[in-house]
Formats: structure tokens, sequence, C-alpha cells
């Protein structure tokens, strides 16, 4: 772990619970593409420096803390740039905003911020400056404004689209903002088929087919899941109790967080294109199949 790994041509990574995507922009020096929790900032420079490259430039997907954490530490050694999206940027702007995002209002002082912490950075660049050799792709679904990275060797670093069969073995569900951008960004990467591919928490591959159709087909079994629940009506906060009980998982802070976040956006996505009903019963929002509100009403 936390070794540079030659990818082709000018493009490397560091493996690590995130993969840090490098490269290079001539012999010295190089570009990251994301860096790592805070804790990880010591050892990236640390990589860096034993195999002489002076960093340059970071690209960040997408500003969740394991992705961007480390650059307050980089950015204070090297001097380096930071580059990110239009509306990721913001969220770097101020550390309140994803937990807000999130929440849906103020955060609880309870939420871990050594897990949902992200400095305030004042001086971000936009994509507009990536540097020659790189382009980037939007990537919708995980985050508001994530985007992927192609390197001039034909190279995809693809960001939190992809979580592995270990990870989703364990969590069962991950975080999503918009379930219909997120199948839609699934189908993209199907289709890079055959070149490198970097996702952040899954092994390199050329051949993505099969991890891309695990992470739909677990979307699918949520969705199922939901949808066998509301046969009669129920609010969020009882689909989210349901979720957690159907996957016997523990509940924490964060996790409820995060999951309740994420089942809102199930709700969403299946009450907009037409499988739920939603309506108003007792001064409380609930959720109901379109079959059995039908047959109800």
């Amino acid at each position: 772990m936390y070794e540079l790994h030659h990818l082709k041509g000018n493009t490397y990574y560091i493996d690590g619970p995130t993969n840090i995507g490098v490269y290079k922009l001539n012999d010295t020096d190089v570009c990251l593409i994301d860096c790592g929790t805070n804790s990880e900032g010591p050892i990236i420079e640390t990589v860096l420096r034993r195999n002489k490259l002076n960093l340059k430039y970071i690209v960040l997907t997408h500003s969740h803390a394991d992705h961007s954490g480390a650059c307050r530490y980089l950015m204070t050694i090297t001097g380096c740039r930071v580059i990110a999206s239009k509306i990721e940027r913001a969220f770097l702007r101020d550390n309140k905003l994803d937990l807000g995002f999130l929440y849906g209002g103020y955060p609880l002082d309870e939420f871990d911020n050594r897990l949902m912490h992200i400095e305030d950075y004042k001086d971000i660049d936009s994509l507009k400056e990536l540097p020659l050799g790189l382009r980037s792709f939007d990537l919708p679904g995980h985050h508001y404004g994530m985007i992927g990275i192609k390197t001039s060797d034909g190279v995809y670093f693809v960001a939190d689209t992809l979580g592995s069969k270990t990870l989703i073995d364990k969590q069962h569900i991950l975080l999503i903002f918009d379930v219909e951008g997120y199948l839609n960004s699934l189908d993209y990467v199907k289709t890079l088929s055959g070149n490198i591919i970097v996702p952040a928490h899954s092994e390199v591959t050329n051949d993505i087919v099969d991890i891309v159709e695990f992470n739909k087909r677990q979307i699918y079994e949520i969705i199922d899941v939901i949808m066998d629940y509301l046969s009669i009506e129920h609010t969020t906060e009882e689909i989210v109790q349901h979720i957690f009980n159907y996957y016997n998982l523990r509940m924490s802070y964060n996790k409820y967080m995060l999951i309740t976040s994420t089942i809102r956006s199930y709700l969403a996505y299946l009450s907009n294109s037409k499988k739920l009903k939603n309506y108003f019963r007792d001064n409380k929002l609930v959720f109901i199949t379109m079959d059995a509100f039908n047959d109800k009403f």
C-alpha cells in the first residue's frame, strides 16, 4: 500500500484506501488526481519525494474528505495549486456545507468531523486550469458535482462511481445523491471497458463490466427492498429504520445521516419516475407504491 505504480505513459497511481492518480507533466513535475485524507498527507509527500517528484497541481474529483483531506497539508508543503469543478469548489470553501447538504439543515455536533470534516479552501482554480494532457468528464450520482479525469494515455480515473464488492458487502448502501445520474454514470463507465480504469475504492482494471453490473444489481436490490416495504404507506424515517433492520446495520450518527440522505434520493427517484406515490397524511409525508395507492383509492 502507498506505492507508486506505473499504468501507461505518464500516468501512475498510488494505491491506498483511496487510489490517488499521478500524472507526470514532465520528468519531475506531477499532478495528483485526488489526495486522500488529512492523515495521509505526509505519506503522499513521502511517496513523491522518494520518487523525486514535485507536486504542482491537485485535481479533486469531488470534495469528500477521503479525496480532499490532504490538500491543506500538501498545499502548505509544496505550494501546489488545487483544481475542482464549480459546485465542488463551493463545498470546499465551507466545511459546514456538505454536512448541512447531507443532513438537510444545520448539522448536529454529533456528526463525526474526523470522517466528514473538509478544510476551508479559499484559493481553488476552475477546471479551465487543468494541466495539458488531462480532460475532465461529468460523473453525476455520488456527489453533486463529481467528475472523472482522463489522461492523455487513455487512463480513466472514475472516482466514487464504483464500489468494490468488499465495500458493498460490508456497507450495503453507498452514498448516492442522484440515483438516475448514478445509473447513467455506471452505464457510461461500462463503455470504457478495454481501457485502464482506476476507481477510487476498487482495483485498477481494464475489464469493468462485472463490477459495474454488481453495482447496478445492488441499486436495484435496494429499490426492490423499498418497493416491497411500501405496499403500505410509510414515512421516510420508517423506511430508513426498515433499511437498517433489513441489512442488519448498526446505527450511528454518520450512518444515519448518510443513509437517510441516500434513501431520500431513492424515494425521489422512484416518485419522480411514477413508481411511488407521495402525499400527506396526519401532517406526515408518506410514500406508497403506485399500484398500492391505486388499489387503496
